[in-house]
């Protein structure tokens, strides 16, 4: 990884991306009971406060919320380990219950890490990028993550999944989802029990 000054200064003129949905995203089902700690209302199934209260591989533990979505459902769950992925496929592990939802959306402005120029171009790897982070004082993903949401022109990270090999996540910046027009993220619910849009 880049030094942290070089890092932000390239942060702040790198080429971006697009992505659309549908994205999946796997919540545990206690989750969906009701509203997220401290809220009122309904269930909020893109509330991205969940990461930054332990962390998470892009979001430093009390930072900035992020929603972490999945290009399929089979990485969703593999990511939240409620499957594992073993030689003849992925088998299910006895486990809490999970709901997985179908997220539609666009997001502009996403940092791509799985292209490899801009991997160069940060001073980093695609190992880096997978690689262990929850038992490092100061993982270089959090890193990444924390420059790259205080840009202000970054919406979001396109990366490779650590866990399920030719998975691809994102994870979204919420507070940032406005810095490119036609941003948004909407839960796919035609029956309204877990609607839910940013925009």
């Amino acid at each position: 990884m880049l030094p942290l000054l070089q890092l932000a200064a390239t942060l702040n003129s790198a080429a971006l991306v697009s992505a659309h949905g549908p994205w999946s995203r796997a919540i545990g089902y206690r989750y969906l009971l009701g509203p997220p700690p401290g809220l009122t209302g309904p269930p909020q199934p893109l509330w991205g406060g969940a990461a930054k209260t332990a962390g998470a591989r892009f979001t430093p533990a009390g930072s900035f919320d992020s929603i972490y979505l999945a290009h399929d459902p089979i990485t969703a769950f593999i990511e939240v380990s409620a499957l594992v992925l073993l030689p003849g496929g992925p088998v299910p592990v006895r486990s809490a219950p999970w709901v997985v939802i179908s997220v539609d959306g666009i997001i502009n402005n996403l940092l791509d890490l799985t292209d490899p120029a801009t991997l160069t171009a940060l001073g980093t790897t695609a190992q880096e990028m997978t690689g262990t982070w929850a038992t490092l004082p100061h993982p270089p993903t959090q890193l990444l993550g924390q420059l790259a949401h205080d840009s202000g022109r970054i919406a979001g990270i396109k990366y490779a999944s650590a866990k399920h090999p030719g998975g691809i996540n994102v994870v979204v910046f919420p507070d940032r989802i406005t810095v490119a027009p036609g941003n948004y993220l909407e839960v796919y619910d035609p029956h309204g029990n877990l609607a839910q849009r940013l925009a």
